[in-house]
């Protein structure tokens, strides 16, 4: 099973220790990088549809996201293949999720009020043959919205198979937990106390407002729409765990010093992981 890494180059050092956690148990990660891929490059700054509206593509923090439909094209068309976000780390050894697409399905993955999560899925290459250059035309020619891109609605020739939540843990660590998804960004225990460098996107028409507002006469409100700064992750098992991970791609040459000092004076990571 060969395993593909979405990133970019404000996640590369994390894409690069989620790889070493893969690593651990003999597989051999690819990483797919914004930065060394044209066809997505050339799309920084240009419009497209997300949720219906009209939004900018910025190189933020999730400007990789695009990257997953194309790991099929890279991979020939062939195999099965693993393709996750680089904030997705492996607790145990996944082998065991190539069982899980069974030759009446196309791939798998988890999901969340009925709707697919892409960004871990189990593909069989030889059957989901998407054109990358072709969704990335009828994306930026509003063609296509983001959000049926992420949810896989885009595509109803695609059967799916939906898989145990084991394999897409949310930020939390439990007993069965195999990979660990980071996915609440501004508590990544990498990027602690660093500038945020990032958008909220919400499907509720003026959302943001109405937690200004919500703040303004005392009422609960999401507080993270307010933060400016990355802050700490509510689980200390969970940050342990990623710690560990940092410091151990380091202590094994998997990461080096050149690395981080750039990821560091970039502010892409916090020194703080590794203390």
């Amino acid at each position: 099973m060969k395993i593909y890494i979405q990133t970019n180059s404000k996640q590369y050092l994390a894409s690069k220790v989620s790889a070493y956690s893969f690593f651990r148990f003999g597989h051999q990660p690819i990483l797919m990088n914004l930065e060394e891929i044209g066809i997505l490059k050339n799309t920084i700054g240009k419009k497209y549809l997300r949720n219906g509206r009209c939004t900018k593509y910025k190189n933020d923090l999730q400007s990789f996201t695009l990257l997953r439909f194309y790991a099929p094209e890279l991979n020939n068309y062939e195999d099965k293949i693993l393709v996750i976000d680089p904030d997705i780390f492996a607790l145990k050894d996944p082998k065991e999720l190539i069982n899980e697409l069974s030759p009446e399905y196309d791939l798998c993955c988890t999901f969340a009020n009925n709707l697919a999560r892409s960004e871990i899925m189990l593909i069989d290459a030889k059957k989901v043959k998407w054109n990358f250059q072709n969704l990335i035309y009828k994306l930026f020619n509003f063609q296509l919205d983001y959000t049926e891109l992420m949810s896989l609605r885009f595509d109803d020739q695609i059967r799916i198979k939906r898989i145990e939540n084991r394999y897409n843990e949310h930020d939390k660590i439990l007993d069965e937990t195999i990979l660990l998804h980071t996915t609440n960004r501004i508590t990544q225990p990498w990027k602690e106390g660093l500038n945020i460098d990032f958008e909220y996107y919400n499907n509720e028409k003026f959302f943001f407002l109405k937690n200004i507002l919500k703040k303004a006469f005392g009422l609960n409100y999401n507080q993270n729409y307010f933060q400016k700064e990355y802050i700490k992750h509510p689980d200390d098992k969970v940050i342990l765990t990623i710690k560990n991970l940092f410091n151990e791609a380091k202590d094994n040459k998997y990461i080096n010093k050149e690395e981080i000092d750039w990821a560091i004076k970039n502010g892409f990571i916090s020194s703080k992981i590794f203390s």
